[in-house]
């Protein structure tokens, strides 16, 4: 996935989740990339913050950027989901 992809389909997630729970007032994804011996691997951090509240949440180190998006967001989810 090329480096816009990423970027678009992190905002995508992002605004599904405004949408879903209307009450967060800030949402920000920062994706890192780093090399573990010849493999790449790539982790999404999300910063989710509603009145009172902030969830950090790093997502675990995925071989690929689509897969850390992905594990970001799910984790993201269940999260906000107990929060709710």
């Amino acid at each position: 996935m090329k480096s816009d992809s990423v970027k678009a389909d992190i905002e995508h997630r992002i605004a599904d989740l405004r949408a879903a729970y209307p009450r967060i007032s800030a949402c920000h994804a920062v994706l890192e990339d780093w090399q573990e011996g010849p493999e790449p691997r790539w982790s999404l951090r999300i910063d989710v913050r509603w009145p009172q509240h902030q969830c950090l949440i790093s997502g675990p180190a995925r071989p690929s950027a689509e897969q850390a998006v992905q594990a970001a967001f799910d984790a993201a989810v269940r999260s906000l989901t107990s929060h709710a």
